[in-house]
């Protein structure tokens, strides 16, 4: 948990705030009461202004502002304690959109003296604290996730602990930013914009402490003993030569020394692909370590449901190619790009020739463009591949909410020569 320092000056916005505060607090207490009470009250006056928030979200999805600003600023410049807040919280995303700084600033500094009382506070609070942070001005934003920290129920706190998270990676407090964004992930609703940006501000934040010399709490060291390796290192404490490569900032050709210190960080992963919206979860003990975009299967080649296991991965793999050959990694047919992990199955009657790897073709990624397989991005899979060793266990399911039970263990994980890689033969 983050304290606020004390500041020795005390400023406008800090003292706007005050304010605000002090009349949020009448309903601080009682804040999904007052959410109850004010919906009913609101109900009459909200019909046609929700059907105008429907109206504009659909223009602002399509790209055309123009008619979604025309469309918002009425709702905005209304009474109502529903409906006017959410429009006022769209049109800054116009105006962030737009590069309309100052403007969305004005806006949205109105909006939080005007909504105090409303259940929909919160939101506006949390866009002006963004605005606040877009104009440079991070210690008032700071101040302003605080308010909505300390006063918001859980799924309206998840924005403000995300913006305390980009304030605490700005102050290279890692761990407490990691500490934020999980409890942000933990309050949003699930898929939620606001779920989304706590789980990729997470996953970048996960990426660069494992990756990185910075020790953490569940991070240890080895100490180089006489004939080590980085492969037999590796292999001795069941991680990946990759993570021990970027961890410690060493290439693959580096001569050890005896009694060198070497980083890692034990993590038992697991891997949860879902197919309906092209995702890849990373999860260890805490829960989504990182999420990933992926190309999946094309309708007919649709990518097999079914539990399975990282075999043996392969760098620079060659494509065995049904009906055509081997293709060496680099020739311009090879569509597997740098790395190749094959999915063994977990289950009878699974296909054996699925696997996860890159691509020459990032356009596709995202899409149902594959004959089965599962494809990253280039920088991604590279990631991936140094993060999970062999025998990480796999789950592909249509949907996936976050709340399944840990996937049975088949098998221990464990790391093996990563040269020796099975016969890629990708769909």
């Amino acid at each position: 948990m983050l304290k606020k320092k004390k500041s020795k000056e005390v400023s406008l916005p800090k003292v706007f705030f005050a304010v605000v505060l002090l009349g949020g607090a009448v309903v601080g207490a009682s804040y999904l009461k007052d959410y109850v009470n004010l919906g009913a009250l609101s109900l009459e006056s909200s019909g046609a202004g929700l059907d105008s928030l429907a109206k504009a979200q659909e223009l602002y999805d399509q790209g055309n502002l123009t008619e979604a600003r025309k469309v918002l600023e009425p709702v905005a410049e209304g009474r109502d304690l529903i409906t006017a807040p959410q429009a006022t919280v769209l049109l800054a995303k116009l105006n962030r959109i737009q590069g309309k700084s100052a403007e969305n600033l004005a806006l949205l500094e109105a909006g939080v003296k005007r909504f105090s009382a409303s259940p929909e506070y919160a939101r506006v609070a949390v866009a002006y604290g963004r605005a606040l942070e877009d104009a440079g001005k991070l210690a008032e934003a700071g101040d302003v996730f605080e308010v909505v920290r300390n006063s918001a129920p859980p799924e309206l706190r998840a924005p403000a602990l995300t913006g305390l998270g980009r304030k605490a990676e700005r102050q290279n407090d890692l761990l407490g930013a990691r500490d934020l964004y999980r409890n942000g992930v933990k309050d949003a609703a699930w898929n939620s914009r606001e779920w989304a940006e706590a789980v990729d501000a997470l996953g970048s934040v996960n990426v660069n402490l494992i990756f990185s010399p910075m020790r953490t709490p569940e991070s240890k060291v080895y100490s180089v003993q006489r004939g080590d390796s980085i492969t037999s290192i590796g292999n001795s404490l069941n991680t990946t030569q990759g993570l021990l490569l970027r961890a410690n900032g060493i290439s693959e050709d580096a001569v050890l020394n005896l009694n060198q210190q070497i980083k890692y960080t034990p993590k038992d992963f697991r891997i949860v692909i879902e197919r309906a919206q092209c995702r890849l979860f990373l999860l260890d003990k805490e829960g989504i370590f990182k999420q990933y975009t992926v190309g999946l299967g094309q309708p007919g080649h649709e990518t097999t449901l079914g539990t399975f296991k990282i075999g043996n991965k392969e760098k620079n793999p060659t494509w065995h190619k049904p009906g055509v050959g081997p293709i060496l990694y680099g020739d311009p047919r090879n569509e597997l790009g740098t790395r190749w992990m094959p999915l063994v199955p977990d289950q009878q009657g699974l296909p054996t020739d699925l696997g996860i790897h890159g691509t020459i073709r990032p356009e596709t990624v995202g899409l149902y463009s594959s004959n089965g397989c599962v494809r990253l991005l280039p920088a991604d899979i590279e990631e991936l591949y140094d993060l999970v060793v062999r025998a990480t266990p796999v789950e592909i399911v249509q949907s996936y909410s976050g709340k399944e039970p840990a996937l049975p263990a088949s098998a221990p994980q464990t790391q093996a020569e990563e040269s020796a890689g099975e016969t890629p033969a990708p769909q």
